[in-house]
């Protein structure tokens, strides 16, 4: 309080000087210092002195500021989409080193096959019929018109090369790895041993490839009445295809996990088709196969 009082009445000093210079503007007379002026200049000590410890508590405004613009930059590094990143990756390995739940595995799968997708892997798909295509009576009229195309061809194997029978080792197109959008809905079982988790999705007729099915969210692998139209369109135009009816079932997967990345997928499914074709009658036809397919050595 004494400190405030003394800068109070340095400055009231201060003015005064100020006040009676302005009033004795021409006058050029010096007064002698007298012992009482040297007393009344007290006050001004005891300014510089609450000047000096004002000075001296400034830096702690300033290490106040620094300690603001240290919380700015952190809540700014906090906001770089790269740091969100890498914590989000961290948080996934870290996740993805113990055994998941359901939940957990779903959001970690989405996530690992979009960056596996863009990976390198390597790729085994097997498929074979159960029951050739069958459609009675007219097998001999249409092996007929297809071997006229190409003698090395026949009702199996110009359709089955459309339900993919055969061995490929070409992960392209619908054979591609898919960045999977499951819900953890889709998984009808779940269950995990030794790193790896095994799941089914359900059964499915007809799927399209617009993710609207768990089949379709999880792959591509899977033939369209629009496919099979178009291709048998492209062989011959003496066939036409009205109608195809294709179910899915027993769809099985297996994902291993190691070190907090997805090292291999495993898929498998059996199908039932059934074709309406016209050869210039009406021709019905079905026929069924199982498949197993597998990416693996997945690295990304």
């Amino acid at each position: 309080m004494k400190k405030i009082l003394a800068v109070l009445l340095a400055a009231s000093m201060l003015f005064a000087f100020a006040a009676c210079g302005g009033n004795d503007e021409g006058t050029t007379t010096t007064a002698p210092v007298t012992e009482a002026e040297v007393v009344t200049d007290a006050p001004t000590e005891a300014a510089t002195e609450a000047a000096t410890e004002a000075a001296t508590e400034a830096p702690a405004v300033d290490e106040s500021a620094a300690a603001t613009e240290a919380v700015s930059e952190d809540a700014t590094a906090t906001a770089d989409p790269s740091a969100v990143d890498a914590s989000a990756a961290e948080t996934t390995a870290a996740v993805a080193d113990k055994e998941m739940t359901k939940a957990e595995f779903v959001a970690f799968l989405n996530a690992e096959t979009a960056k596996a997708a863009k990976g390198k892997y390597s790729y085994k798909r097997v498929c074979e019929y159960t029951d050739p295509i069958d459609v009675g009576g007219a097998t001999d009229i249409l092996n007929g018109i297809i071997s006229a195309i190409d003698e090395n061809s026949n009702l199996d194997t110009v359709v089955g090369g459309f339900l993919g029978i055969g061995t490929i080792t070409e992960a392209k197109d619908d054979y591609a790895l898919k960045a999977t959008t499951l819900k953890e809905s889709d998984l009808t079982s779940f269950s995990y041993a030794n790193g790896v988790y095994t799941f089914t999705l359900a059964n499915v007729n007809n799927p399209k490839k617009t993710g609207a099915t768990s089949l379709s969210r999880f792959t591509n692998d899977f033939i369209t009445h629009e496919e099979v139209v178009d291709g048998v369109a492209e062989f011959t135009t003496a066939i036409t295809v009205n109608e195809t009816n294709v179910d899915y079932k027993d769809i099985k997967v297996q994902v291993t996990v190691a070190e907090g990345k997805i090292t291999n997928i495993t898929y498998s499914y059996a199908f039932a088709a059934t074709l309406k074709l016209k050869a210039v009658v009406t021709i019905n036809g079905d026929g069924a196969a199982k498949l197993t397919a597998t990416y693996s050595n997945i690295k990304y």
